[in-house]
């Protein structure tokens, strides 16, 4: 609601007007470190990102100090006390008081690694049926990782409640956009959404696999993109009924 609200207040100003941003929350206004406008001149958006209207310059030679930083913005004040966002590439041509430039340092694995836990939320199909899944993990090392899922797809004839828990092997971590692969068990409930055959409900175990790739954004969040195959273990002792189910979903995950 506050960009809203900078938003609307930025398309009515008459042109010419002096853009005014409100204080910084007192727990961004601590001192952070500062640095030396290298560029002719960095431009400052009411919020970080590029649709956000640029309401300020600031020259050549100029310190400024960085308060925050979101996903490839900054925020920073200026010595006549404006606050506003700085795109990453013109925060890499800055200079540290010593004349150095200013070194930012990229999202690697290690920010992954270091935060253990992860919360995440997907969409996509359930054999051609419309499915929403919630998950969680545990990263054991490097490259393995424990999740447990909580998925459900409602489609014209049938609705399913699933339940799974998968290891995600991640052979190179040290990639922006990284591969991985999954192996799982579960059990999915399917409750008739139609008068059919029966109208009772089905109770299934099944086996999973599956290869995906994740993409790093920022220090905690990435994006993730998966396609997998699921094995539905027929429930009679008699026949070998299972069935092959496929699935695709993309969501995105924090971590922690």
């Amino acid at each position: 609601m506050p960009s809203l609200f900078l938003l609307l207040v930025t398309a009515n100003k008459p042109v010419g007007a002096e853009e005014e941003l409100p204080p910084l929350p007192e727990e961004e206004a601590r001192p952070g470190f500062t640095v030396k406008i290298a560029d002719p001149f960095i431009e400052l958006h009411t919020g970080p990102g590029k649709g956000y209207p640029i309401f300020h310059v600031i020259d050549r030679g100029e310190e400024v100090t960085i308060v925050r930083r979101k996903t490839n913005w900054y925020r920073i004040i200026g010595k006549d006390g404006k606050t506003g966002w700085a795109r990453l590439e013109q925060m890499q041509q800055t200079l540290l008081p010593s004349g150095e430039r200013f070194e930012i340092s990229e999202l690697s694995a290690e920010d992954f690694e270091q935060r253990k836990w992860v919360l995440g939320l997907t969409g996509g199909e359930f054999e051609s049926a419309p499915i929403f899944t919630v998950f969680g993990a545990y990263s054991l090392t490097e490259n393995l990782a424990a999740e447990l899922h909580l998925g459900k797809s409602v489609g014209d004839v049938s609705s399913a409640t699933l339940w799974k828990a998968n290891l995600v092997m991640q052979p190179l971590p040290d990639l922006k956009y990284s591969p991985y692969m999954t192996l799982g068990i579960g059990e999915v409930n399917i409750d008739p959404s139609a008068i059919l055959i029966s109208t009772t409900s089905e109770k299934n175990s099944f086996s999973q696999f599956g290869i995906g790739v994740q993409r790093y954004v920022s220090r905690s969040f990435l994006l993730r993109f998966e396609l997998n195959e699921y094995i539905i273990f027929s429930p009679s002792e008699v026949s070998d009924d299972n069935e092959v189910v496929s699935e695709w979903k993309f969501g995105f995950a924090v971590f922690f």
